[in-house]
């Protein structure tokens, strides 16, 4: 395993396991799931899940045979598919803070922000169980530009990447786009009533 192409991996925006997935590929070019597990050091219920995203990425080819087999495509194309993903993420970042600036100087206006908290999650899973609880339609607003494309009574699915999702009583904001793979994702949740109360206003200015 080089591990300088390994670091190069990571600088491109990949997680560890992803980095080494991808080179084991490099590699091999076509090869199951055991082989790669095998050269990259990385478990292979982690592989199975790495491959199902680079999959739906582009950055593989799934052949249906026993046992299931993975090639990659041109390497090259590759380094262009991640640039332009990056592009559209700082893009996207970009929308959603124009969006979000417009109501800053009133959320200065409110109280202190009590209520207010970070939730770190594990996966998208654990927001989807916190959210069945919750009563009412919920609001989730999804890009390019924070567009509200679902109105919901329960969310059996959370749709990635979403800029936020209201409840009534909650907003979820995550700090990155949800769609990523880590180990850990953060949301911002505010519960603040006055805070609250700007959002409403907001959502109502855009319709």
């Amino acid at each position: 395993m080089d591990e300088g192409i390994v670091s190069l991996l990571k600088d491109l925006g990949m997680t560890d396991y992803q980095a080494r997935v991808l080179y084991a590929l490099m590699r091999l070019r076509e090869s199951s799931a055991k082989q790669i597990s095998e050269l990259s050091g990385v478990p292979r219920t982690k592989v199975y899940e790495i491959l199902e995203d680079f999959v739906r990425r582009g950055y593989v080819i799934e052949i249906d045979i026993r046992p299931k087999m993975y090639q990659i495509v041109d390497p090259h194309r590759i380094l262009d598919m991640i640039v332009e993903e990056k592009k559209r993420e700082l893009q996207r970042i970009e929308r959603k803070a124009k969006e979000f600036s417009k109501i800053i100087p009133v959320l200065a206006e409110t109280e202190s922000g009590e209520g207010n908290y970070l939730l770190r999650l594990k996966s998208p899973e654990d927001l989807e169980i916190r959210l069945k609880g919750k009563k009412g339609e919920i609001i989730v607003g999804l890009g390019p530009r924070s567009e509200i494309e679902l109105r919901l009574n329960n969310v059996k699915e959370i749709p990635a990447p979403f800029d936020f999702i209201y409840t009534g009583d909650e907003i979820y904001i995550p700090l990155v786009p949800f769609s990523e793979q880590r180990k850990e994702r953060t949301v911002v949740v505010f519960r603040d009533k006055g805070i609250l109360s700007v959002f409403r206003k907001w959502l109502r200015s855009r319709s």
